[in-house]
């Protein structure tokens, strides 16, 4: 992959800035970029046949939650298939992999701990160690992937946010 960002604009002191992804499978893609959030591996509301009819190339780098597959399929059987290109058969299409999902798997602060990091799902609170978290990233094979946060809530100190992200 490919990521190149360059100022294209300056005033009072501040820049705005572009960027351009350059996936294997897709074509160049301008950023900021819309991430389509996408609902147990399919896009909210666009079916698969839908997809080639949306504006290119903003519309080729689509999100998906690794969450919505930790209680579903397993990971052998997702790397077996080939990840979520073959799986889904959107070769064409880039993905990024966040485990943030503001509609079905919501970060759960009070219940995150040094064991790793703890969702609210539709099947309940779900804790998610890095290594089970890695294991699922590296099965779906995707374009784009985000750690899995650390999500520190409001009422902890200032002082504890900047110096310490995960207790050891």
């Amino acid at each position: 992959m490919k990521f190149s960002v360059k100022t294209w604009s300056k005033s009072n002191g501040t820049t705005a800035r572009t960027g351009v992804f350059q996936l294997g499978n897709c074509p160049q893609i301008e950023t900021p970029a819309l991430l389509l959030s996408t609902r147990k591996g399919l896009p909210h509301f666009i079916s698969p046949d839908l997809l080639p009819s949306l504006p290119l190339p903003d519309s080729s780098l689509l999100h998906v939650s690794p969450l919505h597959f930790m209680e579903g399929i397993s990971s052998k059987t997702i790397s077996s298939i080939g990840g979520l290109h073959k799986m889904l058969g959107l070769h064409d299409f880039g993905f990024a992999a966040v485990a943030r999902d503001s509609i079905q798997c919501l970060p759960e602060c009070s219940a995150t701990n040094k064991i790793g990091a703890s969702f609210e799902t539709p099947c309940g609170r779900l804790l998610i160690k890095p290594a089970d978290y890695m294991g699922l990233i590296s099965s779906l094979r995707p374009n784009l992937w985000a750690t899995l946060a650390d999500e520190v809530p409001a009422w902890v100190s200032k002082k504890r946010t900047r110096l310490q992200s995960i207790e050891l």
